[in-house]
């Protein structure tokens, strides 16, 4: 009776609709709490703080200047822009964690699904283990998108390679393009799994050419259709100015490398799935004194499963890649923290492209999970077999009781998961952060809004989290184009922005005390209002009350609104340029000259032109990247842009900027006649490959409904 009922269980959970309903399940009793409305706030995933002003227009009109490497998630931002519209957007964060959560364990279980219910060990430790738990925990959605996806782009390449197919090359291409879709970081990862895939598959059938010829042949068309589907944010990445993973130095690799929580050491702790370069979270390993045993239990499975299928002529080039897959990735993972790995580590960052993304290198670990997933699979079901072959009736029983072992050994490993430990809460934005933003939104004239404390990353008191640190949620808060600080501020690192517009307020912010005009200094960046919040050290802003030029218009709990009395404008002419060497010669001019009627051109040179009062210059968007500017009289006019987006490129009447005032705001000859101020890269590089790319993927996806014609049999 007992047999039979054990029988119908397993019969029951090999049904395919039964294991995704089990990990959405597991992803709800996950999430738990969180679920009820408000929004999780975590060290950095306020990026996802979806509302109905979600900002994607920089990504989609390729106008994030040094951060042209996210355009890649411009289809991604622009759904969620619209679905934010008629579904609540603390809902849709929720969505998208529970998707995350859910596809994660789903995935890895589908990538072992032959191996019978063992593989709800793969997909439950892949859900839930200390690097998921850690990345949700500090907010690093982007790279679990990449890793939720991994699973079914791996299991659609090795179907790939073990039967061809058109079929096949679609479905490589289309869930390739899903795992990058938020993190390009997660190309890499992918790639690399791909490739050593690939290898050790040649390398086995070497023996056999035609098939070697196949798959080589299938593995470039793959890839030729790849490049095609993404060129919209290949090309914008390759012929960016720079980008902000370009300004990463060997600092940043050392002050993110992987730190060691435990007794046991950085290398240890690595392989165990921890590591995480931040402190100050509570982990399993801190309340578990027998941890490191489930660790090795966990570890053993998988070197159980390496070893036993290496025999396997069937799976052995399959037990051979995720063994290899592993170990790099598990010597990478340890990166800089450990002299042995550091060597090949630096000469990656040193040499290798854009490999300077990972200056956190645990997120190999991501690589590392997947790996003890399948290989711990084989090494269960091979384990139970041996262990009970010869118990005769009661075989059925000891093989459910073992793998009902084996499942509870992750849960077990990383029950902290499990409501995060009380260590998030849910909220919604204060109320006065709505009011003024309600405030500006009446204001229908172009500016910019600064916004101020001037941190990338600082406590916040209303988030109901142990940790408070968040980063500076305004730019996604705010409707109105923000300028907020960009500095990371980590031990010997206070800033990786190359932002000229960035460089110029933290001079004014630090000059704040000794001026009393900084209204008419921000009038250069179109700045009407300035917004300062009572967090991190905002006492240091007092100087803003003693501004003759700054009032304050709208005090809100925990919340000041300040307008600018100077005048401000997105466009402006004059015809006086008046060459400085520093900004500190500017500042000394800024209080015997007003600064809008002048060009500050930073170099040597010859002053020309008279002063006469401010030009505005009536400009009307037509649309992100194009404006429609009235004609002026006078000589020059300058163009304002906001912070994040790009200095360069732009041009009026199709003639480039004549000089930059202040060093990054273009400036061009004016026309009596007006014309449009275009930022032409949107349109030279970004436009047409949106183009290639929409079409080259409307036409695989026709190729995949499409059913080839049978042939004739006569």
């Amino acid at each position: 009776m007992i047999t039979d009922n054990i029988e119908a269980a397993r019969k029951f959970l090999k049904k395919p609709w039964v294991p995704p309903l089990i990990y959405a399940a597991l992803a709800l009793s996950v999430l738990g709490v969180l679920l009820r409305p408000g929004f999780i706030f975590t060290l950095d995933m306020v990026d996802m703080v979806f509302s109905s002003h979600a900002k994607f227009t920089g990504q989609i009109w390729g106008l994030q200047g040094l951060w042209d490497w996210i355009s890649a998630a411009a289809p991604f931002n622009f759904l969620i822009h619209y679905l934010s519209v008629i579904v609540p957007a603390w809902l849709l964060q929720k969505l998208v964690l529970f998707t995350i959560l859910t596809m994660a364990g789903w995935g890895a279980h589908r990538l072992v699904s032959s191996e019978g219910i063992a593989a709800y060990y793969a997909g439950i430790l892949y859900m839930i283990n200390p690097f998921t738990y850690v990345r949700f925990l500090s907010g690093q959605w982007q790279i679990l998108w990449a890793y939720a996806f991994f699973p079914f782009a791996i299991a659609a390449f090795m179907a790939l390679l073990k039967q061809g197919g058109r079929s096949n090359i679609i479905k490589v291409v289309l869930l390739s393009t899903l795992v990058g879709l938020v993190h390009i970081a997660g190309f890499f990862l992918l790639f690399l799994t791909f490739f050593i895939i690939f290898v050790v598959k040649i390398i086995i059938e070497r023996k056999q050419p035609r098939l070697i010829g196949e798959n080589i042949k299938n593995v470039f068309i793959t890839a030729g259709v790849f490049l095609l589907v993404n060129l919209y944010w290949l090309i914008p990445v390759l012929t960016s100015n720079n980008t902000v993973v370009n300004q990463l130095t060997q600092a940043d690799m050392l002050d993110f490398a992987p730190k060691a929580l435990s007794r046991f050491g950085v290398v240890f702790d690595v392989a165990s799935m921890y590591g995480f370069w931040r402190d100050g979270y509570v982990y399993a390993q801190q309340i578990l004194p027998f941890w490191w045993v489930l660790f090795i239990l966990i570890l053993f499975m998988t070197m159980y499963g390496f070893v036993s299928k290496l025999m396997d002529p069937k799976q052995r080039w399959l037990a051979l890649s995720f063994g290899i897959v592993g170990t790099i990735s598990f010597i990478l993972a340890v990166g800089a923290s450990n002299e042995l790995t550091r060597p090949l580590f630096t000469f990656l960052w040193n040499y290798l492209p854009f490999f300077t993304g990972f200056r956190d290198s645990q997120k190999f670990v991501a690589l590392l999970c997947l790996s003890y997933a399948y290989l711990g699979v084989l090494g269960i079901n091979e384990f139970a077999n041996n262990i009970t072959q010869n118990l005769g009736s009661l075989r059925a029983i000891a093989l459910s009781a073992i793998i009902v072992l084996v499942l509870l050994l992750p849960l077990t490993y990383s029950f902290v998961m499990f409501d995060f430990h009380g260590q998030l809460g849910v909220t919604n934005y204060p109320s006065g952060w709505s009011e003024i933003n309600n405030y500006l939104n009446q204001d229908k004239s172009d500016y910019n809004v600064l916004f101020l404390p001037w941190h990338q990353y600082m406590d916040i008191n209303w988030i109901p989290n142990q940790q408070k640190i968040l980063r500076n949620p305004a730019e996604w808060f705010f409707d109105k184009p923000v300028i907020s600080g960009d500095n990371i501020e980590m031990p010997g690192i206070y800033t990786e922005s190359t932002n000229p517009i960035s460089k110029y307020v933290e001079f004014l912010l630090n000059n704040g005390n000794d001026v009393n005009n900084m209204g008419e200094l921000l009038a250069p960046l179109n700045v009407k209002y300035v917004i300062l919040v009572n967090e991190a050290d905002y006492q240091t802003y007092d100087f803003l009350k003693n501004q003759k030029d700054l009032s304050v218009e709208l005090t809100e709990p925990g919340i000041t609104l300040f307008i600018n009395q100077y005048p401000t404008a997105r466009t402006y002419a004059t015809d006086s340029v008046v060459h400085i060497q520093t900004l500190d010669d500017y500042l000394k001019l800024s209080q015997t000259q007003d600064v809008l009627e002048h060009v500050y051109e930073i170099g040597n040179g010859q002053d020309t032109g008279s002063t006469s009062e401010l030009e505005k210059i009536t400009t009307t968007e037509s649309n992100p990247v194009t404006y429609q500017v009235e004609g002026a009289s006078r000589r020059y006019i300058v163009f304002t842009v906001p912070q994040d987006v790009s200095t360069y490129n732009w041009e009026y009447n199709g003639q480039q900027p004549v000089m930059s005032n202040l060093g990054f705001m273009p400036v061009f000859e004016s026309s009596p006649n007006g014309g449009k101020i275009i930022y032409t890269s949107f349109y030279r590089i970004y436009l047409p490959c949106y183009i290639i790319s929409g079409l080259t993927f409307i036409g695989i996806i026709v190729l995949w409904i499409k059913k080839p014609r049978l042939k004739n049999s006569s």
